[in-house]
């Protein structure tokens, strides 16, 4: 008989191990290969990932390969903007938009376009090298993902500014509204 290494460090129970498998896919994955991955049973990842479901952290799809999960798109940007507003403050928020801005700037310079969907046009242009579509495929892809990270810091600083607004200040883990004592 031989021992396997185990992948998992000790303390880590089934649950966590699942939710931490589901919750770290880009892409649909059934409950068996989401099992062999969490080291559980098939039955034991269907118990979990059918309570994530249920919580609004998984959503069910279905594929080639049956019945899949994936993390819930609204529940993840949620916990997102929720980190990006716990952990920076307005201003570090608003300078980082500013340097998204800029770097967006400076490909729209760099590549002669106007939008994201310019460039990805310009990609079919038959005077490029090789290099240089590789180099706007990857702008591309830094692109998109600056627009998502932009959305998201915009809502953190909506989320803050509301709740200064309403003077409250849950972000913080505890609130700075009380009630007044009588007596």
């Amino acid at each position: 008989m031989s021992e396997k290494e185990p992948r998992w460090p000790p303390g880590v129970d089934a649950a966590e191990r699942v939710r931490h498998v589901a919750l770290t896919q880009t892409e649909p994955q059934n409950a068996g290969w989401i099992a062999t991955e969490a080291d559980v049973s098939r039955d034991t990842a269907v118990k979990y990932l059918n309570r994530m479901v249920d919580q609004g952290d998984l959503e069910v799809t279905e594929t080639a390969e049956g019945t899949c999960y994936k993390p819930d798109s609204i529940t993840q940007l949620l916990r997102e903007v929720r980190q990006l507003a716990e952990e920076h403050t307005l201003d570090e928020l608003t300078q980082e938009l500013n340097a998204i801005g800029e770097e967006i700037d400076g490909w729209k310079e760099r590549f002669g376009v106007d939008s994201l969907a310019e460039l990805r046009q310009s990609i079919g242009s038959e005077d490029l090298t090789v290099e240089d579509r590789h180099e706007r495929l990857e702008v591309i892809e830094e692109w998109e993902y600056n627009v998502e990270i932009r959305e998201s810091v915009q809502l953190a600083i909506s989320l803050k500014s509301s709740l200064s607004t309403l003077g409250t200040d849950s972000l913080s883990g505890g609130s700075s509204t009380t009630l007044p004592q009588e007596g």
